[in-house]
C-alpha cells in the first residue's frame, strides 16, 4: 500500500513538474532555447559548479556540529548521508530529509527520530536565513516588485509577503515546539499526551517514544559554542548559494548585475520550490529562475529561461554525482532505503 501510495505522489508530483516547465519554455522556442546552451563559455560553467560544491561542504560542516551533542561523527562519514539526501530529491514529499535521517541513523547506530531532530534545526536556521534576507529585500528594497508582475493571479509582492508570513508562523511554532522539548519535557510530553488520547494505547507509546527520541536530538539547542558555528555556518551556506549562482550572470550577460539580483532570485527559488515541491524542484527552481529574472528584474525571457535550466541541471549534475558515488562505494541499498522503515 505505501508503495502505492508513494507511486501516486511521485506522479502527482512529475505532472506538476511537466506543468511548471511548460509554464516556463511557453513562448520559447525549443530551437532556441537549446542554441542558447551551446553559448556558454565553460568557465562560468566550472565556476558555479565549484561554488555548488562548496555549498555542500559548508552543509556537512553545519551538519557536524548539529550531530556532535549527540555524537561525534567524522565529516566523512556525514557526507555520504548529506549527498545521497540531497540526490533523493528526485523522490516525492521531501523524502531526501527522511532518506538522510535514516542513512545516518544506520550508520552511527542514532535513532532516526534523533537523526530526524538535527535536520529539522538545521531547517530552522535556514529559513531564519530566508526570512532575514525577506524582510531587508522587503523594506529596503521594496522598489523591485513596482513592476507589478504576477503569478496563478496573486502579485509576486504579496505571494513574498504571504509566504514571510507564513514562514514566521512556522518558525515561531517550532521555536516554542524545541523550547519544550528542551527545556520543559515533562510539560511537553504532557501535552503530547493529551493530543494522543484518541490514538490506541500501543499507537500512543510509540508516538511519545518518537517524541522522546526526538527530544534527545535537540541537545544542540543547549550548547552556546555549537549554536555560533550552526549559526556562522548557515552564513556561510547561503552566501555560497547565493554567490553560486552569480558567474551564471555574466555567461548570460545580463543586465542587473547588483547584489539584490542573486539575492532576490534565492529567494523566488525557494518560496517556488517551496509552493511547488516537484521531484528534484524540477519545474518550480525554472518557475522561481524566470519570475525573479525576467517578470522582475525584467532581463530577457530566453535568457532567464536558459540560465534557470543551466543553474538547475548543474545542481543536479553535483548531487547526482556525489549521491552515486557514495551509494557505490559505501554499499547503499535503494531498495532497502525504499523501504526504510524507521525505528526509535
Amino acid at each position: 500500500m505505501g508503495h502505492v501510495k508513494r507511486s501516486g505522489q511521485l506522479v502527482i508530483g512529475l505532472v506538476i513538474a511537466a506543468l511548471a516547465v511548460a509554464y516556463t519554455i511557453r513562448n520559447i522556442s525549443v530551437d532556441d532555447l537549446l542554441n542558447s546552451f551551446t553559448q556558454i563559455e565553460f568557465q562560468y560553467l566550472a565556476m558555479t559548479t565549484l561554488l555548488m560544491v562548496a555549498t555542500y561542504w559548508a552543509r556537512v560542516y553545519r551538519w557536524q556540529a548539529l550531530v556532535s551533542p549527540i555524537k561525534p561523527v567524522r565529516i566523512r562519514e556525514l557526507l555520504s548521508p548529506l549527498m545521497v539526501g540531497f540526490m533523493a530529491a528526485v523522490l516525492p514529499a521531501r523524502a531526501g530529509e527522511f532518506v538522510r535521517a535514516y542513512l545516518l541513523g544506520k550508520s552511527q547506530n542514532i535513532s532516526f527520530a534523533s537523526s530526524f531532530a538535527t535536520i529539522v534545526i538545521e531547517r530552522l536556521f535556514d529559513m531564519l536565513m530566508l526570512l532575514l534576507m525577506l524582510t531587508w529585500v522587503l523594506m529596503f528594497q521594496g522598489e523591485v516588485f513596482e513592476s507589478g508582475a504576477s503569478w496563478s493571479g496573486i502579485t509576486i509582492e504579496d505571494l513574498a509577503f504571504q509566504f514571510g508570513l507564513l514562514s514566521l508562523v512556522l518558525v515561531s511554532t517550532l521555536v516554542g515546539f524545541i523550547f519544550l522539548l528542551t527545556w520543559k519535557r515533562d510539560l511537553a510530553m504532557d501535552l503530547v499526551g493529551l493530543f494522543l488520547k484518541p490514538f490506541p494505547e500501543n499507537w500512543q507509546e510509540k508516538l511519545s517514544g518518537l517524541i522522546r527520541s526526538f527530544g534527545d536530538g535537540l541537545e544542540v539547542v543547549r550548547n552556546p559554542r555549537a549554536l555560533i558555528i550552526i549559526s556562522l555556518s548557515t552564513v556561510l551556506v547561503w552566501t555560497l548559494i547565493v554567490l553560486a549562482y552569480y558567474p551564471l550572470y555574466f555567461a548570460y550577460d545580463l543586465n542587473n548585475t547588483s547584489i539584490i539580483s542573486p539575492i532576490l532570485l534565492t529567494l523566488m527559488i525557494c518560496i517556488l520550490i517551496t509552493v511547488l515541491p516537484t521531484p528534484a524542484f524540477l519545474g518550480s527552481f525554472n518557475a522561481g529562475v524566470l519570475i525573479a529574472l525576467h517578470e522582475i528584474m525584467n532581463e530577457a525571457e530566453l535568457a532567464a529561461v536558459s540560465f534557470g535550466f543551466v543553474a538547475w541541471g548543474l545542481n543536479m549534475l553535483v548531487v547526482t554525482i556525489g549521491g552515486v558515488y557514495f551509494i557505490v562505494h559505501d554499499h547503499i541499498s535503494l531498495k532497502k532505503i525504499a523501504e526504510m522503515d524507521p525505528e526509535v
